[in-house]
């Protein structure tokens, strides 16, 4: 019988001892007065090999490719691209 999973998403990444580990958290509860967000609770680890957690992450890419693709998502710029625009990036050493 196969078993299946469910998370709403990976809370954290780590390596430790050698096996790249992440935690899977679920929505719990509803957001408490003036929160955003719900509630994260962690309660699933998937632990791979580096060289396994390599090819779930080529694998995944290709994937979300393919939804841009097609139009089912959209990438939306990171924090990082969006705090940047309009001014070049440049250390803040030479500043």
């Amino acid at each position: 019988m196969k078993q299946y999973l469910y998370a709403d998403g990976v809370e954290n990444v780590t390596l430790a001892g050698g096996m790249v580990r992440l935690d899977l958290f679920h929505f719990a509860g509803r957001p408490e007065h003036g929160q955003q967000e719900m509630p994260r609770e962690v309660d699933q680890q998937l632990v791979l090999p580096p060289a396994a957690f390599m090819r779930a992450f080529e694998s995944m890419q290709r994937f979300v490719a393919e939804l841009e693709k097609s139009g089912v998502v959209k990438r939306q710029p990171s924090p990082v691209e969006n705090a940047s625009k309009g001014r070049d990036a440049v250390s803040p050493n030479f500043e």
